[in-house]
């Protein structure tokens, strides 16, 4: 049965396909370090074409290697384009494999400014110590995005993005972006955690490589460590990139894959719900006394909600709001909050909440964040399953002097 005669909702709920060895209607965890042959002839074969057969699970693992590809299938789902799929150990990780795949000593990485503070960090201090100059911009300054693709023409080049933004939310046209990297030659990665496959599709936007923290929306319930690098070309893929992950060891693991593929199945009821919630919040949030400011894709008036309706299918189950105007205020608020938990992460079935300034974006230029509206009275919201009008009530007890 092909994708464009079914739903994602399918796809996603599906047992991911394993060479099979048993009856078992759900995949083992293949809990193996190493794999034996049935002879010598054989292990020279497999070693001669690897990847492909199984030698070490740091090589690959029929249980990492089954949802790697059902992640690569809902990122080109609903088209005829074929993609391949590697998880990491983490979400830097495969941020890290993304970019090193494609650039190599004395080569160009341009990127946004306003990244994760962990990229960020990725990006300032790792890159440089291996000759791969960083330079970031405002992508909204028009024509800024041109004239640096341009001045570096003669070097080999990639551009990384992270769409939506976190913590602020802000899109970037990714098809823009594409059709414009491709006229220098340059590769694009985009960062799709936060809209994960079900929401947003930047492969068949024209991108080249996906990276994803597996860790947040994909599996979604706070128990598994991961990342994923999807893209459509195989050389990169099955290559490049497989031959990074490979010798610095940064690969997933059985357990955390398998624990994974559990949460995929559940990943578009999840995000489509936790949009609707989010939606839903952010609308009454603007309504309610203490809160100065209240940053969602999906609100008419925020800076890019067109453009993230045009790219994607729904807003995203992330929010920020200030809920006063100072560091004071946004401090006192997070500790009243009984039901919302004050956590470093996202994407879970229960509702988070962070401190950027402090936290997340803590290492960020002060003077940047503030550009780019992360002020000090900014929060984070990873908005959950529950019912919205419990986690209103929560913020609005919260705000009660």
């Amino acid at each position: 049965m092909s994708d464009r005669k079914i739903h994602i909702e399918s796809v996603c709920a599906a047992e991911p396909k394993v060479n099979k060895t048993t009856e078992a209607h759900k995949n083992p965890i293949y809990a193996s370090s190493t794999f034996r042959f049935d002879s010598i002839e054989e292990g020279i074969s497999i070693f001669k074409d690897q990847p492909g057969g199984h030698v070490y699970t740091r090589y690959g693992n029929p249980g990492i290697e089954a949802v790697a590809a059902k992640i690569a299938q809902l990122e080109v789902f609903g088209s005829s384009t074929s993609a391949y799929g590697l998880l990491t150990s983490s979400g830097m990780a495969a941020i890290y494999t993304a970019v090193r795949c494609v650039l190599q000593s004395g080569d160009v990485l341009v990127t946004q400014q306003n990244l994760y503070g962990g990229t960020t960090e990725l990006f300032e201090k790792i890159l440089p110590s291996e000759n791969i100059q960083c330079l970031a911009l405002d992508f909204a300054k028009e024509g800024a995005l041109d004239k640096i693709l341009m001045h570096h023409s003669r070097r080999n080049m990639a551009i990384f993005i992270e769409t939506p933004a976190n913590p602020a939310l802000q899109c970037i046209d990714i098809q823009w972006v594409c059709g414009l990297a491709k006229s220098y030659g340059a590769r694009v990665i985009v960062d799709n955690t936060f809209a994960t496959p079900v929401l947003q599709r930047p492969l068949l936007l024209g991108a080249d490589l996906v990276a994803h923290s597996t860790t947040k929306y994909l599996h979604g319930h706070g128990l598994s460590t991961g990342g994923a690098v999807i893209g459509c070309d195989e050389d990169i893929m099955r290559n490049k990139a497989w031959t990074f992950m490979k010798l610095t060891g940064c690969n997933s693991n059985p357990f955390d894959a398998w624990l994974l593929n559990t949460g995929l199945k559940t990943l578009a009821l999840r995000i489509i719900r936790q949009s609707e919630n989010a939606f839903y919040i952010a609308t009454r949030l603007r309504e309610m006394k203490g809160i100065n400011r209240v940053l969602y894709p999906g609100l008419p008036d925020f800076s890019t909600h067109a453009l993230a309706a045009k790219q994607m299918s729904h807003f995203g189950a992330m929010l920020s709001f200030e809920p006063g105007k100072s560091l004071t205020d946004a401090k006192a608020f997070c500790n009243k909050l009984r039901h919302c938990t004050i956590a470093p992460s996202l994407g879970e079935t229960d509702t988070m909440v962070l401190h950027p300034a402090t936290m997340s974006h803590l290492k960020v230029n002060p003077s940047l964040r503030q550009h780019y509206g992360i002020t000090d009275s900014l929060v984070r919201m990873s908005v959950g399953l529950e019912h919205p009008d419990d986690i209103l009530a929560d913020i609005e007890q919260a705000l009660a002097v």
